[in-house]
């Protein structure tokens, strides 16, 4: 499969969890959205399970690549809030992206294949941001335990998601908790 059917089969996963929930969720609206046949699903994705972790996994790639695109931050503290502002924003596909993933991780609760798949992708995100607040610790001579400060860290911004996606906060206030938690945290 191209990287561009990927690219449109994964984000067309994203919208349908976006518009309809995980309850709404059909495999052929996927298919249907991103131009392929069902089977194509099947073949690449094997089962919904398989599409989910895929889409799990693209959400949190999709945020990285957000934060590399930004201007880049001198330092690893800066690096670090951009990831994690990242996950804030206007654009259609970073408030699609954190509705996928807060109904996914939702729907781990209830089903053990999807609390695999939603810890694997916790993990990988949290070892990302673990390795900017090991630069950052470096940086300001602090002794921070970054392991611990990556989970407070990640946890923080998996709380103003659901805030921000119910309209409690903007985009703005959210990224602006992130930058008071940064200084908070010596950052």
């Amino acid at each position: 499969m191209s990287n561009d059917a990927r690219e449109r089969i994964l984000t067309a996963c994203e919208q349908t969890i976006a518009r309809s929930g995980i309850r709404g969720f059909r495999m052929h609206d996927v298919a249907s959205a991103a131009g392929v046949s069902i089977g194509l699903l099947a073949y690449h994705f094997g089962d919904r399970n398989g599409l989910l972790q895929a889409a799990l996994d693209h959400v949190t790639e999709r945020a990285e690549d957000r934060a590399r695109r930004s201007p880049e931050p001198a330092t690893a503290t800066a690096r670090l809030g951009a990831l994690l502002g990242s996950e804030f924003g206007p654009e259609p596909e970073v408030r699609a992206g954190s509705t996928a993933w807060n109904e996914l991780r939702a729907l781990a609760v209830f089903e053990p294949a999807q609390a695999a798949a939603v810890a694997r992708s916790t993990a990988a995100w949290q070892q990302t941001v673990q390795q900017l607040v090991v630069g950052a610790v470096r940086d300001r001579g602090s002794d921070l335990d970054p392991a611990a400060t990556a989970l407070i860290l990640t946890a923080l911004v998996e709380g103003l998601s659901g805030r921000w996606l119910t309209g409690q906060l903007t985009a703005e206030e959210a990224q602006e908790c992130v930058r008071a938690a940064l200084r908070g945290l010596g950052l």
